[in-house]
C-alpha cells in the first residue's frame, strides 16, 4: 500500500487526529452523491426491466416546497434516496438541523402516499445490483396494489 506524497506524517501532525484523517481521507476517497446517483442509473439501466423505464431524477414532489428526491416514480408514488455521508464529519445529515428537515420532507411525502426507500452511499457502492432488484420488486408489488 502507498500513501500519496503529500500525506503528512504522524511526526508532522499537529493533532493528535490529522494523521488518522488524513490517512483515512487517502485510502477511502469520498464519493460525491452525483457519482452514487449515477452508478444506481447505471446499474438500473441493466437490471431493471426495460418496461419499467428510467426512474425521474431530481422529481419535485411537494406541490408548495422545493423538496426533491434522488429518483422517483411518480405514477406510483415510489421514490428512491440515497442519503449523503452519515458516519463522517460535516456532512448535512450530521448536523441536526439537515437531519430534523429530512424527517420533516418524509413525513410529509408519507402524508402525500409517498413510499420513500433510502439506501446509504456505501450501500450503493458495495450492493448495487441487490438495490436495483430491491426496488424492481417494490414497483411491481406497488402497481399490482394500485387501482
Amino acid at each position: 500500500m502507498t500513501l500519496p506524497p503529500n500525506l503528512i506524517t504522524n511526526k508532522t501532525a499537529r493533532l493528535p487526529g490529522d494523521y488518522k484523517r488524513q490517512v483515512d481521507a487517502a485510502l477511502h476517497p469520498k464519493r460525491k452523491k452525483q457519482d452514487l446517483e449515477q452508478k444506481f442509473l447505471d446499474v438500473w439501466t441493466v437490471v431493471a426491466p426495460h418496461h419499467l423505464g428510467l426512474p425521474l431524477r431530481g422529481f419535485q414532489f411537494h406541490p408548495t416546497r422545493r423538496w426533491k428526491f434522488d429518483f422517483a416514480f411518480p405514477e406510483i408514488h415510489v421514490a428512491v434516496e440515497i442519503e449523503g455521508l452519515i458516519g463522517g464529519v460535516g456532512g448535512r445529515h450530521q448536523r441536526m438541523a439537515g437531519y430534523q428537515g429530512d424527517c420533516e420532507k418524509y413525513r410529509e411525502a408519507a402524508k402525500l402516499g409517498w413510499l420513500v426507500l433510502r439506501y446509504t452511499g456505501q450501500e450503493i457502492v458495495q450492493r448495487p445490483v441487490q438495490i436495483v432488484e430491491e426496488v424492481v420488486e417494490v414497483l411491481k408489488k406497488r402497481s399490482a396494489t394500485e387501482p
